[in-house]
């Protein structure tokens, strides 16, 4: 690697909230949460940005954050994970997902921010960032930061290798990325692929379908604790099957496994390396407890 490892794309807040239910609320059948202990984090291209800064990588993450409190957290969050912030303004409120759970399961999911604003431009440091990065991940969440065009004309112009981590509000990928990571439910949407005489045989219809239309260089779409189908130059797809198969917290998984691969890549591996290696990394993290436990130190002792 010779320069920063590049994320682009929408940042949100997450904060867990934990807590005990003895009850029922006495004016309405819903249980009530009596709040133990909460968490925030970096939630999409931040949270994939935590991951690879964690793997020793030097990351730098192109994002659009509002100017309040949520805001303000993320920035601190991830500085204290040591990743470079490159803001770009965002007009309304910074989007949060709050998780009620308790005894390890989510009771009810949150979400505060509101429609998506529309991204202000890019600084030029921005702009050669881009130029000079090892490899890309654009972390798509549907919010608009894939959408804007001096960014896309730069992801486009760049000789990194790019890895196109989808999401079905979102735009097309740049043509010619060097690699785009849906997971199944995604490549359907984006494909509209009926379903086939097989799982594997749909995900292979989709998979070669995104190549094509996005002229990408290879597309692999993730099977959850069954793996990923890589698809590339060639006729036969390549199915690469997770070392572990774990029942847990799947919420980042694929962040895990896109920034794997994309550090991978930043580090000379073929494509087919990095999604085995990517595989690998997306199991080990399930099985070893999720997001939770995946975190650095410095962002469980972050400051509020």
């Amino acid at each position: 690697m010779t320069g920063p490892l590049v994320v682009v794309g929408d940042t949100l807040l997450d904060r867990d909230v934990e807590g005990v239910v003895n009850r029922l609320c006495p004016d309405s059948p819903v249980p009530v949460l009596d709040e133990t202990t909460h968490a925030d984090r970096p939630g999409g291209a931040g949270l994939a940005a935590v991951f690879a800064a964690a793997q020793g990588a030097e990351v730098a993450l192109v994002t659009a954050l509002a100017d309040d409190a949520a805001g303000a957290r993320l920035a601190t969050l991830l500085t204290a994970a040591g990743v470079r912030v490159y803001a770009l303004p965002l007009p309304g409120a910074t989007a949060e997902k709050i998780r009620l759970r308790a005894r390890g399961r989510v009771l009810l999911r949150h979400d505060r921010g509101g429609p998506a604003g529309v991204p202000g431009e890019p600084h030029e440091a921005v702009l050669r960032l881009l130029a000079e990065a090892s490899a890309v991940l654009v972390s798509d969440y549907g919010r608009g930061v894939a959408r804007q065009p001096a960014l896309r004309a730069a992801l486009a112009a760049t000789r990194a290798p790019v890895v196109w981590d989808p999401h079905p509000r979102g735009p097309a990928a740049v043509p010619g990325v060097t690699l785009a990571t849906p997971n199944e439910p995604e490549a359907r949407e984006l494909t509209k692929v009926p379903a086939g005489e097989s799982r594997l045989a749909t995900a292979a219809r989709g998979a070669q379908g995104l190549r094509e239309r996005w002229r990408a260089g290879a597309v692999a779409v993730t099977l959850g604790g069954d793996g990923a189908l890589l698809c590339h130059a060639g006729t036969t797809p390549l199915v690469v099957s997770a070392p572990v198969t774990a029942e847990g917290d799947t919420c980042g998984a694929g962040d895990r496994f896109a920034s794997a691969a994309t550090l991978a890549l930043a580090r000379g591996a073929l494509v087919s390396e990095a999604v085995q290696q990517a595989v690998a990394e997306a199991s080990a993290y399930v099985a070893g407890g999720g997001v939770a436990a995946a975190l650095p130190r410095s962002v469980h002792t972050a400051p509020p």
